[in-house]
């Protein structure tokens, strides 16, 4: 009996020792379910973040394969560096721009409907006009121009350029390392999204590109349904100007293609005229055009040229003469080269069809200058 007590004893704390360890594996276990469980939760965020970006990317990329874009060489890549085509050959950006100039008022109003306006740190002369259409934008940012020196004070790390720029101050720029990438601003609805989508994958900011692009197709939409009411009545519109010439809107120009965008005939097109041209004072009395438009500021004497019109006994009998069919438009809107002048159609179509524009849009969407910024 004395031999047996010794043994229970042991008996009882090996029992013990080995219910201690089944709790603690229990309590392991539970902790280690615990962590496995948060884990889990961490990857579900993760994945859901990554639905929401891969969702937003896809949508860019949709826009891409629809309206086409292409500079943009491998739109599948969202990381850097990245590589575009340009006017100016092939350029590699090699990080997130974060300091960025343009040297064109096109570019300056494109880039502020989209764009983090903390990442644009100068704007051109032009788009700091206190009459311009972003001025509330720029007028406290430093103003720049095509002078190397001013480009270079700003450290820019990206710089936009347009068709009209200087190859050697281009040149220049790269030599010294800083990214340049010149693109043509297009006239056409789809060429506007291009350059939205191209300049937007340049910068890597496309969140916001989708809002401004809408506003784009919803306004188009409107015009194409507007002016089919109107398609056997299409009057005759002459966009012209002077300055030590006549010069008149053709093929090609900013303001022929909003005259054609609204469904009238450009006049200086149908007479062969190509581009922003010269004519004759006897071509102007020749095309005969039922409307006249002049894209002339009165401070380069848009109203004299217009006052000119009606006093030279040699135009009495154009038509938009005898009908006091002319007018003076805004330049912001008919001469810019950005989706801004998307407005000058409207424009031109209140002066073509006051009433009836009127009668035919109840809600119209609106540009705003910046159109990811609160204070719109």
């Amino acid at each position: 009996m004395k031999k047996i007590f010794p043994l229970l004893i042991i008996l009882i704390l090996i029992f013990t020792l080995i219910a201690c360890s089944i709790s603690s594996s229990s309590i392991s276990l539970d902790k280690l379910d615990s962590s496995n469980a948060l884990q889990n939760e961490k990857h579900k965020d993760e994945h859901k973040e990554n639905i929401n970006f891969d969702a937003s990317i896809n949508e860019f990329l949709d826009l891409v394969n629809e309206f086409g874009a292409p500079g943009i060489l491998d739109p599948d890549n969202s990381n850097w560096p990245r590589k575009v085509e340009a006017m100016n050959g092939i350029v590699v950006i090699d990080e997130k721009p974060e300091r960025i100039i343009t040297i064109s008022v096109g570019h300056d109003e494109m880039l502020f409907g989209f764009a983090d306006i903390d990442t644009i740190i100068a704007a051109s002369s032009f788009s700091k006009d206190p009459n311009g259409i972003i001025y509330e934008l720029t007028k406290d940012l430093p103003a720049i121009s095509s002078e190397i020196e001013t480009i270079i004070a700003q450290e820019p790390d990206l710089v936009f350029a347009d068709p009209f720029a200087n190859p050697a101050l281009i040149e220049s720029l790269v030599d010294i390392g800083i990214p340049v990438v010149q693109t043509q601003l297009n006239n056409t609805y789809k060429g506007r999204i291009n350059d939205i989508l191209f300049a937007s994958y340049v910068i890597g900011q496309t969140d916001h590109v989708f809002e401004l692009i809408s506003v784009i197709e919803k306004k188009i939409s409107l015009i194409n349904e507007f002016k089919e009411l109107f398609i056997d009545n299409i009057p005759s519109v002459l966009s012209v100007t002077y300055y030590d010439a006549y010069w008149a809107a053709g093929e090609g120009s900013t303001e022929g293609s909003i005259i054609e965008l609204v469904g009238a005939s450009n006049v200086a097109s149908v007479f062969g005229v190509e581009s922003n041209n010269m004519i004759t004072k006897e071509a102007l009395i020749e095309m005969n055009p039922e409307y006249i438009i002049i894209p002339q500021s009165i401070e380069w004497g848009g109203l004299d040229f217009y006052e000119s019109l009606f006093s030279d006994e040699s135009f009495q009998f154009i038509e938009a003469i005898v009908n006091k069919n002319v007018y003076l438009i805004d330049t912001n809107y008919f001469t810019t080269l950005s989706h801004w002048n998307i407005v000058g159609a409207e424009k031109l179509i209140e002066i073509l069809w006051p009433t009836k524009w009127s009668e035919f849009v109840d809600s119209y969407p609106q540009f705003y200058p910046c159109m990811n910024c609160d204070i719109y």
